[in-house]
């Protein structure tokens, strides 16, 4: 007991240590820009060469910003929004960087600079970062901002805003129109009042919408609507004349519903000018940067551009100024740019490269156009067009290059995370604190002097702290098989010229093997879902033949009767077996269906296909007890009786949430169903562990706790199932289901074709299988490598208000319910094979001393096994990202998919702590 209660915590520990030395990787791969320190407040431009300059003054009293949530470039249409598409001014369209999240978004409206991709997850946080900004520039001259809409504004600008409404909980999803509707009573209270300079209105319902329903919802066109209104309403207000408005989107909505990825329905937004001296209506859609916005804005409102700003001029919205005043905001933009790139790239590259010859000849086609303008009185159209030409060119390459530098790598902690993750050998675990202790006090003494600018790493200093890190991880890789080796044959006693695995343990390795392989590559990064479809059906395929063959080889011999064979016994036998294993291709095949589900889901979750998504969810709901029942999950009447009642009761939810057909009305029970759901499942939990905890206190033997453990597992199986079909999306609820089955068929065959073997061969085989079933139904889920397709909806079942925790919660028990119940369900099968065994004496009778282990051994090598499975490709992976770092895909791709791994690792802690907690509870 205690040699399993040492291996399990240490387990627990080595994976503590790999999440903590993975985020410090991550952390210095994707850093946290300090805002604070390039707050450089430069003034704007006097003179041009001796020539002076006068800034051009504010052509609006007031400003209004509509920014409405992922609002798409084809949603701003003539026949969505029509008021707003005739009467804009211009029509432009914004180019986003990826993450397409809010937050990084909106540190580039505002600040005109690229956000880094690690603002993905403070964008749940809300963390402040910013200390220069348009926002800023206005409070320092006094001038006043109010605001109404998404929280996110409220903690990144804290103090800049004299008056804010913030929506109470902006995450919260299942909120379509009440938030919506109080931004909108603050506008109509804003539009009667003349003391604001700048009214920044962000509206969330479109994207809520979004999340919870797809593209194809009919809400999505009633919403558009809506945003339409709010138009009409600030442009027949009574000091429009004096005011500029700009609706656009903060970035856009992927077919599904989703964003965060770099698809073009998430990367590009619309944006609408309107302002009450209108020379002219443009309609022909330019594409410009986000970033462009922040450095425009600045001259709009006769401010200093933010000192973070890398983005250009948009000339759409400089056409109502002077062509003398539009002369001197792309001076000063460039002038702002070539200081930067100055600073960046040092003067020598600056003076070398034709940067600084455009510079040279916009300046001078700019002061010829001023003397002109001076001696001649009028406004020389050939210098204005050569000096913005040559100043625009500047600014866009400049621009471009400034964007493609701005990832900084912080090299030490990347050296660090590698090797606090490869720190994770059992020689290590006495001295681990210590170990950690001294690394940790060292890292922070470099990074207070690396602060301070007393120590530096930089190029070879850098290249060897990464190459003795990524040493120590090949050499923690290569030590991974000496545990597995250790664990797998410390109580066989089987030395090296006696090793013999069956093979499909061999193909299966290879298949991991290649699949980790394929990560060095982006198309398979993004096509992940097809790698996993491939080899898991492959597999399967492989086994079903297997167990086909063995049947016909045992048809074969039984057709030899007294020397002669027998025909009508073969047919007979042969039939009997097809008729036996049919299932077994039908599972089979069904995976074909599976992997195109989500195509499918995407017709039937229509409006006017909802009798078909309803008979698909209830066939879901009708199998989903009955093959509890048939795979002993549930062994009772009665827990065969929750089961069916929280069945119906997720049917009544979705039904009353009108996701599904009912005989009547029932959309004032949403609450009611929820509830009564939560105390069915609580009660069929208490009495269950109730009724397992009784039998343990009662036990006599060794057998009668392992019966305990097992039955403990089952509730813990049961719990998960039952949640899934509550938060899986209605088409989805089969997936469940089908995966008990496909993984107790798969067990079966195993058992069937390696008798010979010894346990632990059986188990390992299992286990692989397991592998990749758990992470082909990931993907059958509609999951993928993209930030786009989390479903953020199952967070809010049940909430009305916005509860970090139990959304995370939520979140991850849906979008990672088949890993956790593929390692649930395999724990399970383990014990119960186990506890057979024993029942029927095979343990003491059988020889060889390979089958002569217990279930602590199995169960220690299978966590063993498994925490390894996942720890190798996440550190291969992350050896990859630091090749792959300045690849074009880099943020696109491997990025995101740097995230999901390592949160694939923290999925890996929550499933072995709740395999732990039952361990000692039942005590094994």
């Amino acid at each position: 007991m205690e040699r399993k209660n040492y291996s399990i915590i240490f387990l627990l520990w080595m994976i503590a240590s790999f999440i903590y030395g993975a985020g410090i990787f991550l952390i210095g791969f994707f850093p946290i820009n300090n805002y604070s320190l390039v707050n450089d407040l430069e003034g704007r431009p006097q003179s041009l060469d001796g020539v002076k300059l006068v800034a051009p003054t504010k052509l609006y009293k007031q400003t209004v910003l509509v920014v409405v949530d992922a609002l798409r470039s084809d949603f701003a249409t003539p026949a969505t929004m029509p008021f707003s598409y005739n009467n804009a001014c211009s029509h432009l369209q914004l180019r986003v960087n990826i993450p397409t999240v809010t937050l990084p978004r909106i540190k580039s409206l505002t600040t005109g600079t690229i956000s880094n991709f690690i603002d993905i997850v403070l964008n749940i946080g809300h963390v402040e970062q910013l200390s220069d900004s348009l926002l800023h520039r206005l409070h320092e001259r006094n001038e006043t901002a109010v605001f109404a809409g998404d929280r996110t504004w409220k903690n990144l600008f804290p103090k800049q805003f004299k008056r804010f409404t913030a929506n109470t909980d902006s995450f919260f999803v299942n909120d379509f129109y009440e938030g919506d509707k109080n931004v909108t009573e603050i506008l109509c209270k804003e539009l009667e009042q003349t003391d604001w300079m700048l009214l920044v209105l962000h509206y969330l319902g479109l994207d809520h919408i979004g999340h919870v329903e797809g593209t194809e919802s009919p809400k999505i066109p009633l919403k558009l609507k809506e945003m339409d209104d709010v138009v009409q309403k600030i442009y027949k207000a009574k000091h429009f004349h004096d005011q500029l408005v700009l609706v656009t989107g903060d970035h856009g909505m992927k077919d599904g519903g989703g964003h965060g990825g770099s698809t073009t329905a998430e990367m590009y937004v619309p944006i609408l000018a309107y302002n009450g001296i209108c020379i002219s209506k443009s309609y022909r859609s330019k594409t410009y940067n986000q970033i462009d916005l922040a450095p425009t804005l600045a001259i709009l409102w006769s401010i200093e551009i933010p000192s973070m700003s890398i983005g250009c001029l948009i000339p759409e919205l400089l056409r109502e100024y002077s062509l003398e005043d539009q002369l001197y905001a792309y001076y000063y933009n460039s002038l702002h740019l070539i200081k930067k790139a100055t600073r960046k790239f040092g003067s020598e590259y600056v003076d070398s490269s034709a940067l600084a010859k455009w510079f040279e000849a916009g300046k001078s086609a700019h002061k010829q156009f001023l003397l002109a303008k001076l001696n001649d009185k009028f406004d020389n159209a050939f210098f204005f067009e050569n000096a913005r030409v040559h100043y625009l060119r500047l600014s866009k390459e400049i621009s471009d290059q400034l964007a493609a530098t701005l990832g900084q790598f912080d090299y030490e902690l990347i050296a660090i995370g590698l090797t606090l993750t490869t720190l994770n050998q059992r020689s290590f675990i006495y001295g681990k604190v210590l170990c950690l202790s001294v690394i940790l006090i060292t890292f922070s003494a470099y990074k207070w002097g690396n602060y301070q600018g007393y120590i530096t790493i930089t190029g070879i200093g850098a290249t060897v702290s990464v190459l003795l890190a990524l040493a120590m991880n090949v050499y923690f890789i290569i030590n991974i098989a000496n545990i597995l080796w250790t664990q797998f044959y410390n109580f066989t006693g089987q030395q090296l010229q006696q090793l013999s695995l069956p093979s499909q343990i061999w193909w299966l390795t290879g298949c991991l093997t290649f699949h980790t392989l394929s990560l060095a590559s982006s198309s398979f990064i993004e096509m992940e879902s097809k790698t996993w479809h491939y080899l898991g059906s492959s597999a399967l395929i492989l086994l079903a033949v297997q167990n086909f063959y063995a049947d016909l080889c045992r048809t074969y011999k039984t057709a030899f009767t007294y020397g002669d064979f027998n025909y009508v016994v073969f047919y007979k036998d042969l039939i009997r077996s097809f008729l036996k294993s049919y299932s077994t291709w039908l599972l089979v095949g069904g995976l074909l269906f599976l992997e195109r589900l989500n195509v499918f889901a995407f017709s039937i979750n229509k409006e006017n296909e909802k009798i078909l998504l309803s008979f698909f969810f209830v066939a879901g709901l009708i199998i989903y007890p009955i093959c509890l029942r048939q795979q002993t999950i549930i062994q009772s009447h009665k827990e065969f009786v929750f089961c069916a009642i929280t069945a119906i009761l997720v049917y009544c939810y979705r039904s009353s949430k009108g996701a599904v057909l009912f005989v009547f009305d029932i959309s004032c029970c949403v609450n009611i169903f929820l509830t009564m759901f939560w105390i069915v499942l609580g009660m069929y939990i208490l009495i269950s562990l109730t009724f397992v905890i009784i039998n343990k206190q009662s036990r006599i033997s060794q057998q009668s706790s392992r019966t305990s453990v097992e039955r403990g597992f089952k509730v813990l199986l049961n719990f998960l199932l039952t949640i899934s079909i509550l938060l899986h999306k209605p088409h989805n609820v089969l997936l469940v289901t089908y995966l008990v089955c496909i993984l107790s068929m798969c067990y079966k065959i195993c058992d069937k074709l390696e008798r010979q073997a010894s346990h632990n061969h059986k188990h390992l085989q299992k286990l692989l299988y397991t592998i990749f079933i758990g992470n082909m139904f990931y993907f059958y889920q509609g999951n993928s490598n993209s930030f786009a397709t989390i479903d953020l909806n199952p967070g809010y079942i049940g909430q009305s208000t916005y509860k970090p925790l139990i959304v995370g919660i939520f979140v991850t028990l849906n979008m990672y319910s088949a890993q956790f119940i593929s390692f649930v369900f395999l724990i399970v099968h383990i014990l119960n094979y186990n506890n057979d065994l024993s029942n029927k004496k095979e343990l003491n009778s059988q020889i060889h001393s390979n089958t002569n282990t217990n279930s602590n051994e199995q169960i220690q090598f299978i966590l063993y096994f498994y925490t390894l499975s996942i720890f190798v490709p996440v550190l291969i992976y992350f050896s990859l990202l630091l090749f792959f770092r300045y690849h074009l895909f880099i943020y696109s791709v491997f990025a995101p998919k740097a995230l999901y791994e390592y949160y694939r690792v923290i999925v890996l802690f929550l499933t072995l702590l709740l395999t732990t907690i039952n361990f000692f509870i039942f005590e094994l």
